[in-house]
């Protein structure tokens, strides 16, 4: 049988193999086979490195709110992100808020309607006109006072409401509240000088009758005749 010597690897840098003796027997071609393994196996292995890409995945925080993780891909396709911002709840479509005062006018007296059967003008009573110039009212709610002392003890009407008021500032050319039933329930609620079972049923109280005979109309010290 042939024998023959392994022939000596040449040297590299850092390698730890010096000299290979290699002993084989078979054919020439089984000797050939294996002379090229031991080559193979004398190389240092060549690693591939193949590059790494960052991918950042959206990930939900304990808050809810969506925050990026990085990890790490060989696919060196990139990755594109659609991040969506919510704004808190708010859309593009979704309406403003408006700040009072803002918004539409509305007709707070629009539902009143005036009553017809009034006579502002009685035989041997004081009509309405001159009784209010006599009280000079400045207020609404003095202006809303005297009118119903007139309803009530001029007229004599048992029952009235919102709708016999109205009629009677038009009677006397003065404007009217921007909202009448406002104002006479902050003239039971602040005042006490209506008391008001329901709307419709207003009746003015003593507190409201000492206002108009005796404090409205009356000429001050500093305004003498």
């Amino acid at each position: 049988m042939a024998k023959r010597q392994g022939e000596q690897s040449g040297q590299r840098p850092n390698s730890q193999l010096r000299v290979l003796f290699v002993e084989l027997n078979g054919a020439d071609t089984t000797i050939e086979e294996a002379l090229r393994t031991v080559e193979r196996m004398r190389r240092s292995p060549e690693i591939l490195r193949q590059p790494i890409n960052r991918i950042t995945t959206p990930t939900s925080a304990a808050d809810g709110q969506t925050t990026p993780e990085e990890s790490t891909s060989c696919d060196a396709s990139p990755i594109v992100e659609d991040y969506v911002n919510g704004g808190e709840g708010e859309t593009e479509n979704a309406p403003l808020r408006q700040k009072r005062g803002q918004g539409p006018k509305k007709d707070r007296n629009a539902g009143i309607e005036l009553v017809g059967n009034l006579d502002f003008v009685p035989k041997g009573k004081p009509a309405l006109k001159s009784f209010f110039t006599e009280k000079a009212p400045g207020s609404d709610m003095d202006q809303v006072l005297v009118i119903c002392h007139y309803l009530q003890h001029t007229l004599e009407l048992p029952a009235y409401g919102p709708g016999h008021i109205l009629t009677g500032f038009k009677h006397v050319g003065e404007r009217v509240p921007v909202d009448l039933k406002a104002t006479i329930r902050n003239m039971k609620k602040e005042k006490a000088w209506l008391s008001i079972t329901e709307m419709e049923n207003i009746r003015v109280t003593t507190e409201g009758d000492n206002r108009v005979e005796h404090e409205l109309g009356k000429v001050g010290p500093s305004e003498g005749a």
